[in-house]
């Protein structure tokens, strides 16, 4: 048995109620998605959520959201938690920004811009960066 839990404060986001609801509790750092949401009413914010199948149902889509603001039983086609990791993208992103000199460049290259023949002067300047 799988149970997703975390801590701190989540706001529900109710994205469509309809045979394909979709909720969103999204805290600081990570969120649940819950797809297919088939249940009660959630308050605006969840505090410390416990989301865990219900085993006595027998149902395989039955589930038990419990927070400090009560339990309440649903059914969903899927939960899914997800950890959000800014910081493993920022490696891949330093070998790509500009240096102090080319923003400087790139701030006048645009400035040209207005001018006839600017388009052609960022163009050359990009390809020769490349």
């Amino acid at each position: 048995m799988v149970t997703l839990s975390a801590a701190g404060s989540f706001v529900v986001e109710v994205k469509s109620m309809d045979a394909m609801g979709l909720v969103l509790l999204s805290g600081s750092s990570e969120r649940f998605v819950i797809a297919g949401y088939r249940g009660a009413v959630l308050p605006s914010v969840v505090t410390d959520p416990c989301v865990s199948p219900r085993s006595a149902a027998g149902v395989a889509s039955a589930w038990k959201l419990a927070c400090a603001e009560g339990s309440f039983d649903f059914e969903a086609r899927a939960v899914e938690r997800q950890e959000q990791r800014p910081r493993l993208f920022d490696a891949l992103v330093v070998s790509h920004a500009l240096r102090a000199r080319e923003r400087f460049v790139v701030r006048w290259l645009l400035r040209l811009m207005r001018l006839p023949g600017g388009a052609r002067l960022l163009h050359a300047w990009h390809a020769r960066r490349r």
